[in-house]
């Protein structure tokens, strides 16, 4: 297990709580936690109030299918449990630096809708294994206008025991790096 202790008491537990776990029961989530989390995201800020972000999810109806058949074959195995899959889309016809923080806006909205989770009990993880191809046809989206930028699946962890025995192993909050590995104050980076 890793050290999951903040070295400032004034950090919020949130954000030690907050995990990428791989093994999902199949407890629904409430719609009223789904509209909590999307309206998180919505709250999130961004440059001259863009929201360049799109979510593109299903739980059970016929978009469900489609969106998990876009994820990478190692992803989709152990995805399948969640009950919410989906993908995260930006608007690309940004022109400036909005056109530069766009994904930076749309990264912030996914981390707030993930801390909204993670405050209602249940889990978020983040992919980049996807068939952009098979996720530009399961969302509908006009490659013109729009980047898919990752996938995700939203629910309740589940029984590790679930999962096959490789992933076992792996399912638990991972290590970060030390804050003055990152951290570089007067504005000058080193390293």
């Amino acid at each position: 297990m890793t050290d999951r202790t903040a070295r400032s008491p004034l950090t919020n537990s949130v954000f030690l709580d907050r995990w990428s776990p791989r093994s999902f029961s199949g407890t629904p989530v409430s719609a009223e936690q789904l509209d909590a989390m999307f309206e998180a995201a919505r709250w999130t800020p961004s440059w001259m109030n863009n929201q360049p972000w799109i979510f593109a999810y299903d739980t059970d109806g016929p978009g469900r299918e489609p969106i998990l058949e876009s994820f990478m074959e190692f992803n989709r195995g152990w995805a399948s449990a969640a009950p919410v899959v989906g993908l995260v889309l930006a608007k690309t016809e940004l022109a400036d630096f909005m056109a530069r923080t766009r994904d930076f806006d749309t990264g912030a909205a996914m981390m707030s809708l993930t801390l909204q989770a993670t405050m209602l009990g249940l889990s978020v993880h983040v992919l980049g294994g996807v068939d952009l191809d098979a996720a530009y046809d399961a969302t509908g989206a006009d490659r013109e206008t729009t980047e898919i930028l990752c996938g995700f699946v939203i629910g309740h962890r589940g029984d590790i025991a679930d999962l096959p025995e490789g992933l076992q192993e792996k399912e638990q909050p991972s290590d970060r790096k030390p804050t003055d590995e990152f951290v570089f104050k007067g504005g000058r980076v080193t390293g």
